[in-house]
């Protein structure tokens, strides 16, 4: 039996949608549990609840833990019944992207296999971690569009998906305001659409009244159908984050046929080199995300280029189904070894 543990993910996050893939990888071939990990119960209750889960049984006879995030991974060698039991830690970004000592390093030490979504994330966390051992990188996927968007017939719509939160500013929200009214000079009638909610977002909506910006509008947390509604009648991402390990909402995007914006020197240049659909401003200045996106929103046929070709980089590369395989394949020596055999 595999045992997965996870924190609950959110919307905007993607964490839960790539534990939900990698429980359905393994699923047909072993019996999965997966644990979901409030991250907000305090250390004490969440060390509490493993133990009690392990002695009540819910643990017993696991022959392999998959922890998708490195501060659950120090539970392991916490826990009697699971020291001898082989584990995966997966890392996703800036959890690992500081100094990690104590148990965190010991977890990642002597875990029997260490995933991680990208090159950039093991590179970033390496130049932190001289002593990180070898990492494979299995790149994380999207669901298949049946109904991408058509960009030719679009308006000149950006879009942002994404987490609005104080600890979170790396994302780039504040890049992209800054670059709205040049913008807005440039391309008249084009609307910023942004989606998902925080504890940032009073903030930056206050900065919008206050500074008086036109054609921004803030549409809160969304459902799944209303955020794909929006995919589809938009004409780019701005996806202007430093500090993405991968980016779900940019490949997401990409899956629509929508061109994305990204960061020079960022994950999205590994995910999506020249001639595949995305453009990149240099920095985070919202003169250089201006330069960078006004050639897109002015100009539909230049859009519907760069998004098919964004479009046909992600049903190559980053399907769902896509991650499921790399992902059986880096678990499979170890599945074998644990008697869970992947046929």
């Amino acid at each position: 039996m595999a045992f997965v543990t996870s924190g609950p993910g959110t919307r905007y996050g993607g964490i839960g949608v790539v534990v939900q893939a990698m429980v359905s990888a393994i699923e047909p071939d072993a019996e999965v549990r997966l644990w979901q990990h409030p991250p907000f119960w305090p250390r004490l209750l969440r060390i509490s609840t493993i133990l009690w889960r392990t002695f009540w049984g819910s643990l017993k006879h696991v022959d392999l833990v998959i922890y998708d995030h490195v501060h659950l991974a120090v539970l392991h060698r916490m826990n009697p019944m699971l020291r001898r039991v082989p584990y995966v830690v997966f890392l996703h970004g800036v959890e690992v992207w500081v100094p990690l000592s104590g148990r965190r390093r010991e977890a990642l030490l002597e875990a029997d296999l260490l995933l991680s979504n990208s090159a950039t994330t093991v590179t970033q966390a390496r130049s932190f971690n001289r002593w990180l051992p070898d990492v494979q990188v299995t790149w994380l996927g999207v669901r298949d569009q049946s109904q991408p968007a058509d960009v030719r017939l679009s308006e000149p719509v950006g879009l942002i998906v994404g987490r609005i939160l104080g600890i979170e500013r790396y994302k780039g929200h504040d890049a992209v305001i800054d670059a709205w009214p040049i913008i807005r000079a440039a391309v008249p009638g084009a609307k910023l659409m942004i989606v998902g909610t925080g504890d940032d977002e009073r903030r930056l909506r206050n900065r919008v009244a206050q500074e008086r910006i036109e054609g921004i509008k803030f549409c809160g947390r969304l459902s799944d159908a209303d955020r794909d509604a929006m995919y589809r009648n938009c004409r780019l991402l701005f996806f202007a984050s430093r500090g993405e390990g991968f980016g779900l909402a940019g490949v997401e995007a990409a899956s629509f046929g929508v061109p994305v914006l990204g960061l020079a020197g960022t994950v999205t240049e590994e995910l999506f080199p020249e001639g595949t659909g995305a453009l990149f401003a240099e920095d985070l200045d919202g003169a250089s995300i201006a330069r960078a996106a006004i050639p897109v929103l002015s100009d539909p046929q230049l859009a519907a280029r760069l998004g098919h070709a964004a479009r046909a980089r992600v049903q190559s590369v980053f399907l769902q189904e896509h991650f499921m395989d790399r992902f059986r394949e880096a678990l499979s020596p170890l599945l074998q070894r644990a008697s869970i055999a992947i046929e």
